[in-house]
């Protein structure tokens, strides 16, 4: 404290020192800059993007002070290199000319026209008050207007009939601008580089965004609101035009050449096998139009199978045809990873170690063998005592095999058409885990067919997937109190016993995946929809009395071994809308359903505990704890996970900036709604049951804020929530949200921590 008020001491003194107040600078400067006007172009970002304005906010102290001090720095230092003592006076006042002013003028009114503004007025006026001390202000009055959107009333002057075809479909199917979008001159250079690498893709070998002319067209609409385009091939303003531009390419086959991991100098011709595998691959066939992207994907295709440090293509031009040249270079045979670490829960810290050994290159030059070992050592609550802390051993062993194509029949392969990024996998895993309350282990049998259809839509088939599941109990109380709890919850219609039991769950799934933009912390617009299929125990159907004899025989327990048969659907569809002018705001939207019926009556018509739903917690509704919340208006203790058949979920955010501290500091307000209810069966509660007349009453609704902490490489979320209608309460005491308390109550506020967005 002592220090910080000398410091304020010395500011004073120097600057009510006579040097001070007396300096009068050799030639004009700038003494402030001042912005007026801005209404939807915030002046911050003026700021920031004119650099004459830049550095020019208002200082703590006065021009002089930055003045005297840096003259004194220029005498003692004549080349300006000497580093000042106090950093904060370092910002230099501009000198005032007659060429700054015009250059601010321009400039500013040149932002304004990029981004859409094209009648905007930019007024200056020179306040010359402090002329004897060489200081004036500067006072920028913005008159921003209305804003021009596009028309979409777009014209096309191309000679070539072909090319003049091309932009007429790019721009009804493809084109990155729509009508009454906000008038953006940098969106033009996106939409010649998207123009340009869609004739690329049609054969257009030498086609570039410097053939393309994009003119704005002020005849249609001279009030300037609603701009149209004037497209313009080849560009009459293009310097770097090549003679080639509008000659159309095909590829020959290509050639593979590898350096070998051990030699670093030479590549060699790939072998036939080798050769015939890549060409599965890249799908470049002699006679194909060049295709950009095709090219791209089969690239990716190649490096995505982890067989080689680098993937390079060159092309022979010398012809009227297009030779490619691959170039690869090999990944080390065998590449070993470790890693060591730890988690603490309730001050007792949970090491962990996982070891990972890959094997290339093992039948084929392009499979690999998985090994993987995790063993943890960690520390949980107990299973009915959720107060009290239980060590947990763990250990996790898997191993799969991969390659990179689809082992499908050839008709299979046909019926889907064009894809990339194929990989068929196989594996095998066990899994073990030893609490006070029972041992448990799992074997698995998997098998994986992953593709794609583009860069947004994602597949997934499995047609094996096989676990046997078995626990047995230690001769412990804690064990033995563990039984007699599965018991009780029996006895109430919670079917969590059965996860306990033997059990053998074999099933087939299929998943779909939507995409249209990548994942990131920053807001976006766009969607995602993602639809699950699985059926369990298919196969079971057509044996004799459900089971596999074989299963049952090779592994018998003290219990009969339990096959589920099920089906399962699920849908997942989620929506992000920016808002404002420069979309730093966002809506959110999600909505989820599911169904999953088990028509296996030997289980008593129950489903695989894993395979139920269940909903609440920091990424469901908010204002309930994970996986607490329903089924129906079921009244539980809430100290039990509870499972439905049914799923009916939705949840909007409104998310929006707040501050800058150490990355962005975003808000969000929310609101969540669903519920998880059963199929009728007798031994369900009928509340908890979906009856098609009444689950509208049984939705949960919760709502709140929280805060999004976006360091860029990760977000920290904290939102706190509270239950507005709550399903398990009276008909008339549903509403909830007066009763909302910091405390122990009713309706008190729950407080979630999660990294990245809830959805």
């Amino acid at each position: 404290m002592k220090n910080v008020l000398i410091y304020l001491f010395f500011l004073v003194f120097i600057t009510s020192c006579v040097g001070v107040k007396d300096y009068v600078p050799s030639e004009p400067k700038i003494d402030y800059i001042s912005i007026k006007g801005t209404k939807v172009i915030p002046e911050t970002e003026i700021r920031t993007n004119v650099y004459q304005v830049k550095y020019s906010y208002k200082r703590l102290f006065s021009s002089a002070l930055y003045l005297f001090l840096e003259n004194k720095r220029l005498k003692n230092d004549s080349l300006g290199r000497k580093n000042p003592a106090i950093h904060f006076f370092t910002n230099y006042n501009p000198r005032f000319s007659n060429e700054l002013i015009s250059d601010i003028k321009k400039n500013i009114s040149n932002y304004y026209q990029q981004k859409g503004f094209l009648k905007s007025v930019i007024e200056l006026k020179i306040d010359s008050l402090k002329k004897s001390k060489n200081l004036f202000g500067i006072q920028i009055n913005i008159k921003e207007g209305q804003a021009s959107v596009f028309s979409k009333k777009d014209s096309v002057l191309v000679n070539n009939p072909a090319l003049h075809s091309l932009v007429d479909k790019y721009l009804k199917t493809e084109s990155l601008i729509y009508a009454n979008r906000n008038l953006d001159l940098s969106v033009l250079r996106q939409e010649k580089d998207a123009l340009a690498l869609y004739y690329k893709n049609q054969g257009y070998y030498y086609f570039s965004s410097n053939d393309i002319g994009i003119y704005l067209n002020d005849i249609s609409d001279s009030s300037l609101n609603q701009v149209g385009l004037v497209y313009k091939i080849p560009n009459a303003k293009g310097i770097f035009i090549n003679k080639l531009y509008d000659r159309i390419f095909r590829f020959t086959s290509p050639e593979f050449l590898i350096k070998k991991a051990e030699n670093s100098y030479n590549f060699e011709p790939t072998d036939f096998s080798t050769t015939n595998a890549l060409n599965k691959l890249i799908k470049l066939k002699e006679g194909d139009l060049y295709s950009n992207t095709k090219i791209n994907q089969g690239l990716q295709n190649i490096y995505l199978t982890d067989q080689f440090k680098s993937v390079s293509i060159r092309f022979d031009t010398t012809k009227t045809v297009l030779s490619p040249h691959i170039e690869l270079v090999e990944s080390d045979k065998l590449n070993f990873t470790s890693e060591f670490g730890g988690s603490v829960f309730r001050g007792i810290p949970g090491p962990f170690l996982t070891n990972s050994l890959k094997i290339r290159r093992v039948f084929s030059h392009l499979d690999n063998i998985d090994f993987s070992a995790r063993v943890g050592y960690e520390a949980q609550a107990g299973f009915i005592n959720t107060s009290q802390t239980r060590n947990n051993f763990e250990v996790n062993l898997s191993t799969s095999y991969n390659y990179p194509n689809l082992f499908l029949p050839q008709k299979s392969l046909k019926f889907l058409g064009d894809f990339f990024a194929p990989q068929t996998q196989f594996g095998l895993g066990y899994d073990y885990i030893n609490r006070p309350e029972y041992l448990r282990t799992n074997f698995k049998l998997f098998q994986n067919l992953y593709w794609r259809k583009s860069t947004n839509k994602y597949f997934q088939l499995s047609f094996i997937n096989l676990n046997l599941i078995n626990t047995s109990y230690p001769s412990t109380t804690i064990a033995s109190d563990f039984q007699n709890y599965l018991v009780e919850l029996k006895a109430n219609g919670n079917n969590l016993y059965r996860s306990f039991n033997p059990s053998f769950v074999s099933s087939i799934y299929f998943n779909y995946n939507y995409r249209n933009f990548n994942t990131t912390n920053s807001l976006i617009r766009g969607y995602t929809m993602n639809l699950g299929l699985e059926s369990g125990g298919t196969t079971l159907n057509f044996l004799p009395n459900n089971k596999i004899e074989f299963i049952s025989n090779l592994f018998k327990y003290q219990q009969d071994i339990q096959f589920y048969r099920f089906l399962r659907l699920s849908f997942d569809y989620r929506k992000y809308i920016l808002l404002g002018y420069h979309g730093n705001s966002q809506i959110a939207f999600k909505f989820l359903s599911g169904l999953a019926y088990a028509y296996g009556g030997e289980n008593n018509y129950q489903l695989p505990y894993e395979k139920n739903f269940f909903i609440g917690g920091p990424s469901s509704l908010r204002a309930w704890k994970p996986r607490r919340l329903g089924p129906g208006s079921n009244i539980s203790s809430g100290l039990m996970e509870q499972p439905g058949s049914i799923l009916l979920e939705s949840s909007i955010e409104y998310r929006f900036p707040l501050v800058k501290f150490f990355g962005n500091i975003n808000g969000a307000l929310f609101v969540d709604a669903g519920n998880v209810w059963n199929f009728a069966q007798s031994f369900y509660p009928s509340e908890s049951v979906f009856q098609l007349n009444n689950f509208y009453n049984q939705i949960a609704v919760g709502t709140g804020l929280g805060l999004r902490w976006d360091f860029t490489y990760f977000l920290l979320r904290l939102d706190l929530a509270t239950k507005v209608i709550n399903p398990a309460n009276a008909p008339n005491e549903k509403w909830v949200l007066p009763k909302t308390t910091f405390r122990d109550g009713e309706n008190p506020i729950e407080f979630n921590i999660g990294i990245g967005y809830p959805f």
